[in-house]
C-alpha cells in the first residue's frame, strides 16, 4: 500500500507532488507549500494540506514510482431516472424565476474486477495527456481521485490572475455548431457575466475573445479572462476561491439563496462530494493555481465512479442534456483507456 500523496500539474508534462502524512489546517502556514482540497460546497473546515515533503517532477517520473499495471473494470449504466428527477426539478425552479441556469451532477458507477493498484495504471495514462487538460489527483486515507480537467478556476500571474469561462459542449465533429446555438451561447454568456460580476468590485477585469477549446471527442466554448487587483493588499488564495466558486459553469446563475438551496437538495440524491470542487496548490513563493475538479475518476476500495454535469436553461431538452452528460463521462473513460460501455474491459 503506497503512502498518501497529492499532485497537480504546474506546466506541460510536470507536476508538483506532495507526500504524506499531511497536516490538515484551516489556513496555510506562512512560507510553506500546501494543497487546497475541499468539497463542492466549501464546507471543509481544514482545507489546507501540508505535505511532509514535496517535489516538482515530470509526470513520467511520478508514474515510474508506481510501476506498471493494468485494470479491469465493469461499469453499471448511470441511473436515467435520477437525472430526469433533477431535470424536472431544475426547470420548475427556472419557471418560478428562482434562477436562469443551474448545473446538476450525475454519476456512473463501476467496480474493479482485477487490479493491484489503480494508480500504477492511471498515472501512466497521464503521460500522454492532450494539450488543454490539467492533471491532478490525490490518495488520502481510503479515498482516491485522478483527473484531467480542462477548467482552471484561477492561476496567479504576477499581481494578476488568469481565469476562464468554459461552458457549451458539442461532439468534436460538430464543434462549430456551438457558435450557432442560441442556447449554448446564452449559457456561456451567463458564465462570463458571473465571473466578471464577482471580480469587478476588486479590480480590473479584461475579457478575451470567445473561442473553441477542442479536446479529444468533445469541444467547449471558452473565453479567457484576466483579473488585476486594485489595492496594495492581495486577496488570499481562499478569498479567490470564495469569490469565484462555483462559477455559473458548475453552479447557478444568477447566484441566489434559492439556487444554493437547490444544489444542496440535489446533493441528497447524488452525493457529489468533491466533484466540481476547487483543488489547488499555493507554493511558498505564492505562485498559485486552482483547478476545477471535473473529468475525474474517484474510487474507494474496488468501487469507482465518474461524474458529469450539464447546464440547464429554460430551453433545455432532457434527451440532449442526458447525451451531453454521457459524452463527458465517455471522454474521461477514453482519456484513461476505459471502454465506454457496461462490458468489462481489460487494459
Amino acid at each position: 500500500m503506497h503512502q498518501d500523496f497529492a499532485f497537480i500539474q504546474t506546466a506541460p508534462g510536470r507536476v508538483f507532488v506532495g507526500w504524506g502524512p499531511f497536516d490538515a489546517l484551516p489556513f496555510r502556514r506562512p512560507g510553506e507549500a500546501a494543497f487546497f482540497r475541499t468539497d463542492f460546497f466549501l464546507d471543509e473546515v481544514k482545507p489546507w494540506l501540508h505535505p511532509a515533503r514535496s517535489e516538482e517532477i515530470s509526470i513520467g517520473a511520478l508514474a515510474e514510482r508506481f510501476g506498471a499495471a493494468g485494470v479491469e473494470v465493469e461499469w453499471t449504466p448511470a441511473p436515467e431516472h435520477e437525472f430526469e428527477v433533477l431535470f424536472r426539478s431544475a426547470l420548475a425552479g427556472i419557471e418560478r424565476g428562482e434562477f436562469k441556469k443551474i448545473v446538476p451532477a450525475v454519476f456512473e458507477s463501476g467496480h474493479f474486477i482485477r487490479t493491484a493498484d489503480p494508480w500504477q495504471y492511471f498515472l501512466s495514462r497521464l503521460e500522454s495527456l492532450p494539450r488543454g487538460l490539467w492533471a491532478y489527483g490525490w490518495s488520502i486515507g481510503s479515498r482516491s481521485v485522478v483527473g484531467a480537467t480542462p477548467e482552471v478556476l484561477f492561476q496567479s500571474h504576477g499581481r494578476g490572475y488568469a481565469t476562464m469561462a468554459l461552458a457549451g459542449t458539442r461532439p468534436l465533429s460538430r464543434a462549430d455548431e456551438l457558435f450557432h446555438s442560441s442556447k449554448e451561447m446564452r449559457e456561456h454568456r451567463f458564465v462570463v457575466d458571473d465571473i466578471a460580476r464577482r471580480l469587478a468590485p476588486f479590480g480590473n477585469v479584461e475579457i478575451g475573445a470567445l473561442g473553441l477549446m477542442r479536446l479529444p471527442n468533445i469541444a467547449h466554448l471558452i473565453t479567457p479572462i484576466f483579473f488585476m487587483e486594485n489595492g496594495a493588499e492581495r486577496m488570499t488564495f481562499a478569498d479567490m476561491v470564495r469569490r469565484l466558486h462555483p462559477t455559473a459553469a458548475l453552479g447557478v446563475s444568477p447566484r441566489s439563496q434559492a439556487g444554493e438551496r437547490w444544489l444542496r437538495e440535489s446533493d441528497r440524491l447524488t452525493d457529489r462530494r468533491g466533484f466540481g470542487a476547487p483543488f489547488g496548490i499555493e507554493r511558498d513563493d505564492h505562485v498559485a493555481i486552482a483547478l476545477v475538479g471535473i473529468r475525474n475518476i474517484e474510487w474507494r476500495g474496488d468501487v469507482l465512479r465518474i461524474g458529469s454535469g450539464a447546464g440547464l436553461l429554460a430551453e433545455s431538452v432532457l434527451e440532449q442534456e442526458a447525451e451531453e452528460l454521457r459524452q463527458k463521462r465517455d471522454q474521461v473513460k477514453a482519456l484513461f483507456g476505459l471502454r465506454a460501455s457496461v462490458e468489462a474491459y481489460t487494459c
